[in-house]
Order: structure tokens, then sequence, then C-alpha cells
């Protein structure tokens, strides 16, 4: 119900037309994902790799737009002709329409906001292991074809959305999606080696926190913007964009304070508020406020205890991606069948919801992990990793012809890791 708008309601049945100047402008906004993640990615490396990690983020992104233009809109939101499972229209742009109640064009920049998310968390997986052009083959495959095709499912046409899981405006289908891939990649392209040639397992110090802190700041406001504008109908509807947008302040505010007193007693450093702007992503219109403060609560918790999962599972997560975007998506997701004002079972509908989103958790888990099919034959072919001489100097040195940032009083690499607080943690 809307209690701040008297006007008549809709009739049932009769589509609402899209605000395109809110969701355009919303869309625009959340482009500054994109500087988001560079400065996280430029942050979570060491100095011989920080242009790198930029130019991947960089290159993911104008990729992404590319193919997801040419390929992936169509596969996402094209006529599937009855199969539930892809779209098989509105390729390039041939057949974009304008009619009420869609608008293509509008719908084509939001989403691809969405897709640029998914390449730069992807992007973070490879860092300082990877060669430019397996990571562009790989983040062409994703945003063009796999991406896209589990974007259809929860589509009005949709097999998922037809099934009945719901995910509002991302936690599973951008998030979780993402963040298996990167999880997948991190596998396979194994740890990174000091300038010994010598493997050390996820120890390595962050080069700039300042710069993850910037990032992480960016990024919260960036999906903040991105998550109102998944409300389509903008001032038509004043209440749920209200709402919305207090949920999801509300969830940020919580985790990045609850991580904070949980970290800052150990290491005095945080950025837990991207966590629960993720997980709150998903229920952030069917939520009460203090349901939202409580997803906030929790994803402040899955962040702080998947970052010591993580460090020794020996997973080489430079950017902490599995722990902001993995585990509080996955959180977010189960929470929409738990809390969930429409059908959340602790608001009286049963658990029916909480079955019908683990079914949709699992659906986007196991399509996410088909990256492999790429990533396998570049690895075996020893197209995808750089060497081991490459990675001990530095990728930038080999890839980006030089280091962006130098010390004239430059410490040996291997005194820095036997200092960081991290190394107790493996032995």
């Amino acid at each position: 119900m809307n209690h701040f708008d008297e006007s008549p309601a809709p009739a049932p049945n009769v589509p609402v037309p899209i605000d395109a100047s809110w969701v355009l402008v919303t869309s625009f906004s959340a482009l500054l994902t994109i500087l988001g993640f560079a400065f996280i990615s430029s942050g979570a490396v060491r100095y011989k790799s920080v242009q790198s990690s930029v130019i991947t983020v960089l290159l993911g992104s104008v990729l992404t737009i590319l193919f997801f233009w040419l390929v992936g809109y169509g596969f996402a939101f094209g006529d599937d002709k009855g199969n539930k499972f892809i779209g098989l229209s509105k390729f390039a742009g041939i057949g974009y329409t304008v009619e009420s109640p869609t608008d293509d064009y509008t719908n084509l920049i939001f989403s691809t906001v969405g897709a640029v998310i998914v390449a730069s968390l992807f992007g973070l997986g490879t860092l300082e292991r990877s060669r430019f052009f397996s990571v562009s083959l790989c983040i062409a495959f994703i945003t063009a074809v796999l991406y896209p095709i589990a974007l259809h499912w929860i589509q009005p046409t949709g097999w998922l959305s037809k099934f009945g899981f719901v995910d509002f405006a991302g936690s599973t289908y951008i998030h979780v999606f993402g963040a298996i891939t990167a999880l997948v990649v991190s596998y396979f392209l194994k740890e990174r080696r000091d300038q010994a040639g010598n493997v050390h397992p996820g120890i390595f110090p962050h080069h700039s926190p300042i710069n993850i802190g910037y990032g992480s700041f960016i990024l919260t406001i960036a999906i903040l913007i991105f998550i109102n504008g998944a409300n389509t109908q903008g001032k038509n509807d004043k209440y749920e964009q209200g709402l919305i947008a207090v949920n999801t302040i509300v969830a940020a505010t919580l985790s990045a304070l609850t991580s904070f007193i949980l970290q800052y007693l150990k290491t005095h450093k945080t950025r837990g508020s991207v966590a629960g702007i993720v997980a709150i992503s998903a229920l952030a219109n069917d939520v009460r406020i203090w349901e939202s403060a409580l997803t906030g609560v929790l994803a402040g918790l899955v962040y702080i205890v998947l970052i010591l999962v993580i460090k020794r599972s020996h997973v080489d997560d430079p950017a902490y991606t599995i722990a902001s975007h993995l585990g509080p998506g996955l959180l977010g997701t189960i929470l929409v069948g738990f809390l969930g004002l429409t059908n959340g079972w602790v608001t009286g509908h049963g658990p029916k919801q909480l079955g019908l989103q683990l079914v949709g958790i699992l659906a986007f888990i196991g399509w996410g992990l088909l990256v492999a099919i790429l990533i396998i034959p570049l690895k075996g072919t020893g197209a995808f990793k750089i060497n081991p001489f490459q990675e001990s100097q530095g990728i930038d040195v080999s890839y980006a012809e030089g280091e962006a940032i130098q010390f004239l009083d430059e410490h040996p690499e291997p005194a820095l890791l036997s200092s960081s607080p991290k190394k107790g943690i493996f032995q």
C-alpha cells in the first residue's frame, strides 16, 4: 500500500509504465561501481601490480558494455518463444521497442550496470596472476552468454520467475553469480608468488588500505543507487521508492558497524558496508526497517567469518570478493524466505518461499561454475596464468610497461610478508 500517494492504484494486471528518467539517472550514477572496483583492486594488490589491476577492471567494463549490447541483452530479454530458458531476439539492438510498459533502450543501460558488476567481480579473482587476453575471453563469455542466460530466468517469462524465486536487485543473480566465477578462477589460478618465487597463500598485505576504503565507500553508494533504480516506477511509487532507500542505507550502516566492532578489536580496519548493501539487495522492497537492520548485522557477521574461512582455505582472494559478495548475497536471498512481507516464513506464510529461494541459489551457483569450461583449457595450454618469473617480478613490469609506484627505501618483499599480521593464521 502506498501511504504517501492517495492517487488511485492501477487496475489489476495493467502494466505500469517505467519512469525512464529515474531509471536512466540511477543507471548512469551506478556506473560509479567501475571506479569503486578500480580503487578496491588497486589497494588490494601489491604496489607492483597496481596498474594491471586497474586495467583489469576498466577493460572488463568496456568489454561487458560491448558484448552485452551485441549478444547478452538478447539472451536476457529477448522473446524466448516459450522455452523459459533463453531469449532469442533483440540482438545488437535489433527489434528494440519503447512501447509501454517496455523500454529496451532504458533497460539496456540499467541491465548493463549489473553485467559490469559481474565482470568486475570475476576480474578481482584474477588479480596479479593472469594475462589480459585470457581474462578478456572469459569476461566476453560470461557477459555475452553465461550471465545473460541466467538473467533471463528471473524475467517474467523465465522458469525461475514462474517457479517463484525472488531477488529484487541482485543479491544472487548479480553478486552471488559474479563471486562464484571469481571463486572458480581464484581456485584454478592458485596462490601468488613473492619476489623469490615462493608461494605464500593469502598472506600478502594490502598495498593501500586507504584505496580499499575509498573504493568501498564509492561501491556502497553506487550499489545503493542501483538498488533504488530497480524500482522502475520511480516517482510513480513513492512509498516503495523511499522504503528501498531507507532499508538499503540502514542495512549498509549496521553491517559496517557490526564488522567494525568485531574486526577493529584485532586489525583496526574493516569495509563491511558493502556486505550489508549486497545482502539487502534481494529484499529491500519487501521488509520493514528493523528487518533491514537485522539483515545488516547478519551480513557484517558473515563478512567477518568468511574472511577467516577463506584465509584458512588457501584460496587467494586479494579483494575479499567472496566475503563481501558471495556470503552476503546468499544471506540476503535466503532471508527473503524468512523475512519477506509477501511470502516470508516469519511473517506467517510458511517455509515454501525459503525452499524456492534455495532452488534459485543452487541454479545460479551451478550455472556460474560453468565458467570453468573456458578456464580449464586456457590454463591447461598455459595461456591463462603468467609465468612464475613474471609473477615474481610483478605483472606491471611485463604487461604495463613498469610499476606505477616506486619507493626509494624499498624493503624486500619477504620481510614484509614475515611481518604481516595475517601470517599466523596459517601456522
